[in-house]
Order: C-alpha cells, then structure tokens, then sequence
C-alpha cells in the first residue's frame, strides 16, 4: 500500500472512530476502528523515518506527517472515548440485570 494510501486509510479510520461513538453500537466499532487507525499512522510514520532531512524539504512528505499525526491524535481519542462508552454501556446493563435479579427473587 503507499504511503499516502495509508495515511489517508489511517485518518479515515480516526474520524470514523470518533464519530462511530455516538451510534448505537458504536463503542464497538469505534475500538476496532481506533485501534487500526492508530496501527497504520504509526506504520506511517515509521515508514517515513526513512526520508531523514529530506522532510523538511518536500511539502508532501510534510503533508503527510501532519495527516498522520492528525491521524494518531483522532484515533487515539476515538479509541479512549470509545472505551469509555463501552465500559459505560456495561455499567449500565449490569445494573439493570442486578436489579431485575433483585425484583425478581
């Protein structure tokens, strides 16, 4: 895959992650998501360690770093609001479960 490719396909995901959040089941989708946006900008940037000086130099090889930080940074707070929705969502059935349990027996 190139390089751009996957900064793009790593910003996508990041986006997606965060917004996926406030869907039904969101949560879900929105750590699967934000766990493979973070992988591919990380591999971005590795994969750009390659080009040392020649960053500061090349406005794509610029874009591109901003994208996959930008890409890091989305996927990152996707994946922890994600996290934090699912673990709420799970307090909550849990909670109704109990209380059924109790109204029940």
């Amino acid at each position: 895959m190139d390089l751009k490719n996957k900064g793009i396909a790593a910003l996508v995901c990041g986006i997606l992650a965060v917004i996926s959040v406030f869907t039904g089941y969101g949560a879900i989708i929105g750590l699967v998501l934000g766990i493979v946006g973070i992988v591919l900008s990380v591999n971005v940037r590795k994969e750009m360690q390659q080009y040392d000086g020649d960053i500061d130099r090349d406005p794509a090889l610029r874009e591109l770093r901003g994208m996959s930080t930008a890409a890091l940074i989305c996927s990152i707070v996707g994946t922890a609001v994600a996290g934090i929705g699912f673990l709420c969502v799970a307090c909550f059935l849990g909670t109704i479960g109990a209380a059924a349990c109790a109204i029940s027996g």
